[in-house]
């Protein structure tokens, strides 16, 4: 591999981690990325794998190193710019840890350790060696384990980041970050327990316990609305914590009530029209949510609904037409849930708020860097420390 002869930096750790950058066709990737940043982007990638855990601490907060890089990257950032990124990120980072042999996972045992952190490291290994064993068919053994009904509340759990690294792996065609996602998605804790365990999403997803049938096939806006004043989500308290005894199970109890009036039918036409109307649904919320006359404040567990919806056009491309409706069921429920949690927060407009939200997907030129507003934003998401407004950026680009 040809290595840039003007810096010092240690190419080798690209082959030691096995990061190999490519890009699928159904992600944002500025054309004209030069070679030497995509190495850059792979040196600093396989150096998060190698150096850093994929928590940065003990209550498995998330990190966010690879996410930044690879947002960035695809805008544009130069090989410089990549570099302060990691910088900036890397001190709050904890040390990856070694795979012992008290921790080895295997088909055998690969179900007996959901939900445990110190099985990290051996799932790395084994989800690793199960994608390079796949050959050309890695990603339908990725999206097989991801959806695994076994497996999805802890995939699908934690603000969404298992899925959002997940869809950096796929779409960046990185086997190794595949691996970390899945391996983190298999031991992350649950905080609601009961909105995604088999029996109950196979009836969010078939819709045949709707609560009241007239409603099935509800849009997702009026669904929205009437979670808003169902009287279930005025008894949420709001001196109890977030993920409280009474601040889970009300929100569990409405997403399950709510998620079976919204209906996916596994065809392509349904599954894209309902992406666009979940992606338009969680734009116009995560930007309705602070009040008139004060300052704009963006609420933290809804920004993670839109930077994770970015992806699910990316992990479609690996699955089947019903697979995809699946997901979009667990991705929806998910949605439900984590708007209850913060309150079913009331949702403000500059203009009537509308009956419903139209849902539209246009397909956005890059090329003429001249004339398309985008490259002004992208070029403002680059410089930011934040390593959230990458990914809020390219979500709204959808």
């Amino acid at each position: 591999m040809e290595t840039p002869t003007s810096t010092v930096h240690d190419y080798s750790v690209i082959e030691q981690a096995d990061m190999h950058l490519g890009h699928c066709s159904s992600g944002l990737l500025l054309p004209g990325i030069d070679p030497a940043t995509r190495l850059e982007a792979s040196r600093l990638c396989a150096r998060d794998v190698l150096e850093n855990h994929v928590f940065f601490n003990e209550r498995q907060f998330h990190n966010h190193l690879i996410h930044h890089l690879l947002a960035t990257f695809s805008m544009g950032a130069s090989a410089e710019r990549l570099q302060q990124i990691f910088d900036v990120n890397k001190p709050m980072q904890r040390p990856s840890l070694d795979c012992s042999d008290k921790v080895i996972i295997t088909a055998d045992n690969v179900w007996n350790h959901l939900s445990q952190e110190e099985y990290y490291p051996g799932y790395v290994a084994f989800f690793k060696a199960e994608l390079a064993g796949a050959g050309d068919e890695w990603k339908s053994v990725a999206t097989r384990y991801f959806l695994d009904p076994r497996a999805l509340s802890m995939t699908m759990s934690g603000l969404f980041h298992p899925l959002i690294l997940f869809g950096y792996g796929l779409e960046f065609e990185s086997r190794v970050i595949t691996a970390m996602a899945l391996a983190q998605g298999f031991v992350h804790r649950v905080a609601f327990n009961s909105i995604l365990v088999p029996e109950t999403f196979k009836e969010i997803c078939s819709n045949s316990a709707a609560p009241n049938m007239a409603e099935k096939g509800a849009s997702l806006w009026k669904i929205i609305r009437a979670m808003r004043v169902d009287p279930l989500a005025s008894k949420l308290s709001f001196d109890d914590t977030p993920y409280s005894l009474t601040n889970s199970t009300i929100p569990e109890d409405l997403a399950i009530k709510y998620a079976k009036m919204w209906h996916v039918e596994a065809t392509e036409t349904s599954v894209n029209k309902k992406y666009a109307e979940l992606l338009s649904v969680i734009a116009h919320i995560y930007g309705s949510v602070s009040r008139p006359g004060y300052a704009m404040v963006f609420e933290f567990a809804i920004m993670h609904l839109l930077t994770s919806v970015y992806f699910l056009p990316i992990i479609f491309d690996a699955l089947t037409v019903d697979q995809q409706a699946v997901l979009l069921h667990a991705h929806s429920v998910q949605v439900l849930v984590l708007f209850a949690a913060v309150g079913c927060p009331e949702l403000y407009f500059t203009a009537k708020e509308p009956a419903d939200v139209v849902a539209s997907l246009e397909a956005c030129s890059l090329e003429d860097k001249q004339t398309n507003p985008w490259f002004a934003v992208f070029e403002k998401a680059i410089a930011s420390n934040d390593m959230h407004v990458a990914k809020v950026v390219r979500a709204l680009w959808r």
